[in-house]
């Protein structure tokens, strides 16, 4: 996910970088070359081109190789690109803004600097580390005022100040936008999610049952208990049972195509939501699962057996309906001796 931040937005981190920073080499590794050829090179730029290009390369390294130094270097990335925009910037309004009358390129590259701190850093240091650089661009500004009074610069210099500052102000609301989404997603995640198998809950199978109902798709689903559960808690405690429900989760999510649906239904219970599959491959898929979670070893009992009820999405049908077919089929099963499939096709 950095302050607590979700798994999908680490992975679009992660992502981020792994699009922009062989871009951000290209570019410097170019600039550096064409700089290289010039009759009259600028000595600023033969030492931050170098300086940039070595850095983005060791990033794509640590980025695809080095995950857990990511972060570290991060950092260190921030802090040197800060430096070298520090020493450019002071280079320019020092020694080319009065003969030039521009900042050149690297004005263009300054708001989305910005921009990057925000979306990578929290609130409290990108706000730091971007009125720290402002603060030092608005320095040098100053201080060179007087040398550039009468001159366009003097425009120049004031429309890119407050350009920035509208900018940076923009990104601060929108940080706040941000973190606000961060929050709404992870409450979201929880009020789905069973918190001990990390399954989605009752909750949310609900409403992809929902979905399937409203499109009249074809789906089927399946439900699943664990036999003797009761027992289980009772002869080897609480513990071992949650044990138990963490392994079956595993066991079960083995068998499982990536569209298959698997969600805690309560207890000891289950339930496995299908899509675009009919009441004969439910079938073989429960059965498969069954086969699988009585040949595995479990950490605290010798064996674990589960019994299965399947039920098919008919036309017509309600919510309660299909459950209430997939549940007579669980009874049955059970009655039948249990660690067995039974079938409702009525």
């Amino acid at each position: 996910m950095t302050n607590a931040i979700p798994l999908s937005l680490q992975k679009l981190k992660y992502r981020f970088y792994a699009v922009l920073l062989p871009v951000f080499l290209l570019v410097a590794s170019i600039g550096w070359y064409d700089e290289s050829q010039e009759v009259n090179p600028d000595p600023v730029n033969l030492v931050i081109l170098p300086t940039l290009t070595i850095l983005y390369a060791v990033s794509i390294y640590v980025l695809f190789f080095k995950k857990p130094w990511v972060e570290t270097v991060e950092k260190f990335m921030i802090i040197a690109t800060c430096m070298v925009s520090a020493m450019k910037f002071t280079y320019i309004v020092t020694y080319e803004l009065e003969q030039t009358m521009s900042l050149g390129p690297f004005t263009f590259w300054m708001p989305m600097f910005y921009m990057f701190l925000f979306f990578l850093l929290n609130i409290r240091w990108a706000l730091i580390v971007t009125a720290a650089t402002y603060v030092w661009f608005l320095g040098v500004g100053i201080y060179k005022l007087p040398d550039l009074m009468g001159t366009p610069a003097v425009s120049l210099l004031t429309h890119y100040f407050f350009a920035n500052l509208v900018f940076l102000v923009t990104l601060f609301f929108l940080h706040t936008v941000k973190q606000s989404y961060i929050k709404a997603e992870v409450l979201e995640e929880m009020a789905n999610t069973d918190y001990l198998t990390g399954l989605p809950n009752r909750r949310k199978i609900d409403k992809e049952l929902m979905k399937g109902l409203e499109r009249e798709q074809k789906l089927s689903i399946i439900y699943l208990d664990i036999d003797h559960f009761k027992q289980i808690n009772d002869s080897y405690g609480h513990t071992a049972g949650d044990t138990v429900l963490k392994e079956f989760t595993n066991k079960t999510l083995e068998v499982l195509e990536k569209e298959d649906l698997l969600g805690r239904w309560g207890g000891e219970e289950f339930m496995l939501l299908l899509k675009n599959r009919d009441i004969r491959e439910a079938k073989l898929l429960a059965e498969k699962i069954r086969k699988h979670i009585s040949r595995h070893d479990y950490e605290t009992i010798k064996g674990l057996t589960a019994s299965f009820g399947v039920a098919e999405l008919q036309k017509g049908d309600t919510l309660d309906n299909l459950l209430n077919r997939a549940d007579k089929a669980l009874y049955e099963a059970k009655n039948n001796g249990r660690d067995q499939v039974a079938v409702n096709e009525q």
